[in-house]
């Protein structure tokens, strides 16, 4: 019977009648901690079986971004391996281990071994079975040591499961602990970055937004304002004056007029030149390396806006928010598969937009998030945005600590230092 293994582990209960810990459910994800080469690694892993082939799935946060692969054992090495593999998993990779190979567990036939007599043999050496005790998730612990060099590892005492819970000693310096399933990751707070890194390079430019990606954000605004012609630009202000060396209004003037402005000398005489990018531009920069949320300013023609981001491909990796309710009215009627963000300060307010519109995000002050507003988004598939602009060290600890889906700031630099603290 095909067994579904959710983390790295099952459900024993339900499936593992006469094990020694059937009636321990064991937690849908647990935590590897390894100790290699002088540094700390967190992989997360899940353990499912399908057609015969157990597949164990890992991920691990690095920089903001989670890295996932996988490892796929054929049901020979499930049932005989006799090699543990010490290979450290590559991002993006599905490996297929060799017909001898298991991953931080033990074969059937080892397993069997050891239970009867004491000993297993893997890796070309023999284990046998000591005197130490310990337990996990319920089960015993069986605590072997390799009689060749020494290496140290506890086996969980489960036959439908018997993971390599711990390894310590071992001559190639691959050792690792599984935590107690409270220790495991929470999903990460995804960083949407207002104006792009406006700290870091000028504001609303490809500059600002590749500064940001480089610190960990996930999502680019864009401010969506047009020429006087109809060419979409990335401009926060109506006027041109605060950030580039033109004056008045953006729509009172012709894309060929926009297109020679500098915004960047106003910010550093290293980015002397830098254009206003247009709408078109900044998507083909994005294209692959990020989603975008659009804050979609008055005047701007929905129905151009809608068309452009199909043609980009950005229909389905986007949200939208519209400071005038008559815009989103129409971007419902063009764009109801596209995704949209209300500001909200409570459930109330929430409530009137859901009749508006359906939310996909609910922009909220840190302060205001309140368990019952959570309870709510998540009830009914809202992700929570926190609005931290032009925050502080403080505001940001604030914001993390309230645990939103997103964070909408201008330093993502400096939430990532606090993030990582």
């Amino acid at each position: 019977m095909k067994k579904i293994y959710l983390l790295s582990l099952l459900i024993i209960g339900a499936c593992c009648t006469g094990s020694i810990c059937a009636q321990t459910a064991l937690p849908d994800t647990l935590l590897f901690v390894f100790k290699l080469h002088g540094q700390t690694r967190k992989y997360e892993m899940s353990f499912r079986e399908k057609n015969d082939t157990l597949r164990i799935d890992w991920r691990i946060l690095r920089n903001l971004h989670w890295q996932k692969g996988s490892y796929l054992m054929a049901p020979a090495s499930q049932e005989a391996g006799n090699s543990l593999c010490f290979l450290q998993p590559v991002d993006k990779e599905d490996r297929l281990l060799g017909i001898n190979e298991t991953a931080y567990m033990l074969s059937r036939q080892a397993y069997k071994e050891l239970k009867t007599t004491g000993a297993f043999h893997y890796n070309q050496t023999v284990y046998k079975k000591g005197n130490k005790k310990g337990e996990a998730l319920g089960c015993p612990l069986i605590y072997c040591i390799d009689q060749t060099e020494g290496a140290e590892i506890w086996i969980l005492d489960n036959e439908s499961l018997p993971l390599v819970w711990k390894m310590q000693n071992n001559p190639l310096n691959v050792n690792w602990q599984v935590e107690h399933p409270s220790a495991t990751y929470k999903d990460p707070i995804e960083v949407v970055v207002h104006r792009g890194a406006n700290h870091l390079a000028p504001e609303n430019t490809v500059a600002s937004a590749y500064a940001a990606l480089e610190h960990g954000a996930t999502w680019i605004e864009l401010d969506v304002r047009k020429s006087k012609d109809g060419v979409l630009y990335n401009l926060h202000d109506e006027t041109l004056d605060r950030t580039t060396n033109g004056q008045g209004a953006l729509a009172d003037m012709n894309s060929d007029e926009v297109d020679k402005l500098d915004a960047g000398s106003w910010f550093g005489k290293e980015y002397a030149g830098t254009r206003i990018p247009r709408i078109s531009e900044m998507l083909d920069s994005l294209y692959g390396k990020a989603n975008v949320f659009f804050d979609v300013k008055r005047g701007t023609p929905v129905k151009d806006l809608v068309r452009l981001v199909r043609l980009k491909g950005f229909a389905t990796n986007s949200f939208f928010w519209f400071a005038d309710e008559g815009m989103l009215k129409e971007f419902v009627r063009l764009a109801p598969e596209m995704k949209i963000k209300v500001n909200a300060g409570d459930i109330a307010r929430l409530q009137y937009w859901m009749t508006v519109c359906r939310p996909s995000y609910a922009e909220i002050n840190p302060e205001q998030i309140t368990p019952e507003f959570k309870a709510f988004c998540k009830a009914n598939g809202i992700r929570i945005m926190a609005a931290i602009q032009n925050g502080t060290e403080e505001t940001y600890r604030t914001a993390i600590e309230k645990e939103p889906d997103l964070v909408n700031l201008d330093q993502p630099e400096l939430f990532q230092k606090i993030l990582n603290k």
